[in-house]
């Protein structure tokens, strides 16, 4: 299960970890992030400290991998945005071509990519279908992306009806995942999301940020169900609406205060313990777990 948000100000990237093979199932991480800056011999120095690249597969892992691995070569010296883009595609159509002729007719390995690039306080999202590559305002893909899909429209976020933002779309993201973990055979493990931002620094969330954003989807998914219904009974007077509506949000905010709660300390905990163990000095990070600072120098896939 792999999706991606175009947003306001920036994409949205995630995927589960779950990879079946025949019978047997494993946790691999299939959204690869790297950011930059890059080195140009040209001249000399560092350059696209904002250039971030956020990639996720589906399809034949091997050669998923093969592509993602020469996907941030490819955008070593890129200039702007229309220039990553070019790169990106042009990459992925040499990787079809010299492969093309390797395997015998017919058993070329199929995979889809999803992937978003910014620089310049630009970004741009993309879906590729083997060598074709198309920009896209939202794209799936999986054996989730039917879910997906149904999900997205339903909260607003495949951008027919304009752009939600980065952090709207992270909550849209884990609730699609967590939903597609449940229903979807094959869906499962756990659930990365990536942020490249226009004007604020990009990088994969806060995986604690994930988990209690994904808990309290989960609980509070249940009371919107039900305030639903309770809605939609017209024979009920609006003074015991009210006061049922009342009741519903009261419990939702309860619900939110408590793993707002349990996130601070959760991170306040993991700042002590490896900030200590590390002699790190202390980083200002934003809610998503995102530093403030400048962009440093990032590649790899995250941890689980």
């Amino acid at each position: 299960m792999i999706a991606g948000f175009k947003c306001q100000d920036g994409i949205v990237v995630c995927a589960d970890t779950q990879e079946t093979l025949g019978s047997a199932k494993r946790n691999v991480p299939k959204l690869e992030f790297t950011k930059g800056p890059t080195w140009s011999a040209e001249q000399n120095e560092m350059i696209n400290h904002d250039l971030a690249l956020a990639l996720c597969g589906a399809g034949h892992g091997p050669f998923v991998d093969k592509i993602a691995s020469r996907a941030w070569d490819a955008l070593r010296g890129v200039a702007d945005i229309v220039e990553a883009s070019d790169a990106v595609e042009s990459m992925i159509k040499e990787t079809y071509q010299e492969f093309g002729q390797i395997y015998q007719p017919g058993s070329f390995p199929e995979a889809e990519l999803i992937y978003g690039i910014t620089i310049g306080g630009q970004s741009r999202l993309f879906q590729a279908c083997g060598p074709l590559v198309l920009e896209k305002s939202y794209a799936s893909s999986g054996i989730g992306h039917y879910l997906a899909d149904f999900l997205a429209e339903r909260m607003g976020a495949n951008g027919e009806h304009g752009w939600l933002t980065t952090r709207q779309c992270v909550a849209v993201a884990a609730y699609i995942l967590f939903q597609a973990k449940e229903h979807v055979e094959g869906c499962g493990g756990n659930s990365h999301i990536a942020v490249l931002r226009e004007s604020e620094s990009s990088g994969m969330v806060d995986f604690q940020l994930v988990e209690h954003l994904t808990e309290y989807l989960k609980l509070a998914d249940r009371f919107t169900g039900e305030l639903l219904l309770e809605t939609a009974d017209f024979s009920m007077s609006d003074s015991a609406l009210s006061e049922r509506i009342e009741s519903s949000i009261g419990v939702i905010k309860h619900i939110r205060s408590k793993e707002v709660e349990k996130l601070k300390e959760d991170r306040e905990f993991s700042r002590s313990l490896f900030g200590w163990t590390l002699g790190d000095e202390p980083r200002e990070l934003d809610d998503l777990g995102l530093t403030k600072s400048a962009p440093t120098p990032e590649l790899g896939r995250p941890n689980d």
